[in-house]
């Protein structure tokens, strides 16, 4: 008899257990994204399923403080620009730490981190980041790609 109570009260803990679970749903996984530039504006293209779609709009970077340093006798200037995305589906606004280096001919080469500030639309209550690498042409241009991961808060 007393097997009997304890095996139907492991089995009572169990179905509470589960229907827990069961009743907080699925955890949305994050997504894997790509942010790149183009000469029209951004294109955001996520790399894995999940809710986030693909997006364009418009780029725009302000607030940022600039320090140089030296490493192994190379000059480095670190960044941190606030970029904000403008798209169809929302607006994203991420902090960058940047890391550029000077090269001849009027190049210059940057890597560095980014990380979710806030958003609206498709991005409200997104958290995430990721890595960024970039160069800057002679004639002022800008070719750069962000990737990482978007997920909820």
């Amino acid at each position: 008899m007393r097997r009997k109570l304890t095996a139907v009260a492991a089995l009572a803990a169990a179905a509470v257990t589960l229907s827990a679970v069961a009743a907080a749903g699925p955890v949305a996984a994050k997504q894997r994204v790509v942010i790149q530039w183009t000469a029209k504006g951004f294109v955001l293209t996520p790399e894995t399923a999940g809710a986030l779609k693909s997006d364009t709009g418009t780029v725009s970077f302000c607030c940022w403080s600039q320090r140089f340093s030296t490493r192994d006798g190379l000059k480095v200037e670190v960044t941190d620009p606030e970029m904000t995305l403008v798209g169809k589906r929302g607006t994203l606004v991420v902090r960058n730490r940047m890391e550029w280096l000077d090269v001849p001919a009027g190049y210059a080469l940057y890597t560095g981190t980014w990380k979710v500030v806030s958003g609206t639309g498709d991005y409200a209550q997104l958290a995430g980041g990721g890595r960024v690498a970039g160069v800057t042409l002679p004639n002022g241009a800008a070719k750069w790609r962000r990737e990482g991961f978007l997920g909820p808060r």
